[in-house]
């Protein structure tokens, strides 16, 4: 149906590429280490404390996936960048799980 609504799919692809660009300079900001990416997400290298901020993004319900078992991507998070209210959200919790980990 998404794909059918000739007015979602470019709005839609508007906000993607909005949230990328706001995820990416939430990274530069804070000194993570990131990919760019032309999908809907960004790999974030957070490092050993990945299980702590994915459970940090969780309580804040923002759902991130580990990536860090992976051996090409260990100590990644994966953040979804759709709706840019969504993305700020998430950069906003983003923000709290790093002052978090610096304040340990």
């Amino acid at each position: 149906a998404a794909l059918r609504d000739r007015e979602f799919l470019p709005r839609y692809a508007a906000q993607v590429a909005e949230s990328r660009e706001l995820l990416y300079a939430a990274c530069r900001r804070l000194g993570l280490d990131y990919w760019p990416s032309a999908a809907n997400y960004v790999l974030v290298r957070v490092g050993d404390a990945s299980p702590l901020f994915v459970a940090a993004l969780a309580e804040r319900r923002i759902h991130v996936r580990d990536r860090s078992t992976d051996p090409h991507t260990r100590g990644c998070i994966r953040i979804t960048a759709g709706l840019v209210e969504h993305t700020r959200a998430a950069i906003e919790a983003l923000e709290s799980a790093v002052a978090g980990r610096s304040a340990r």
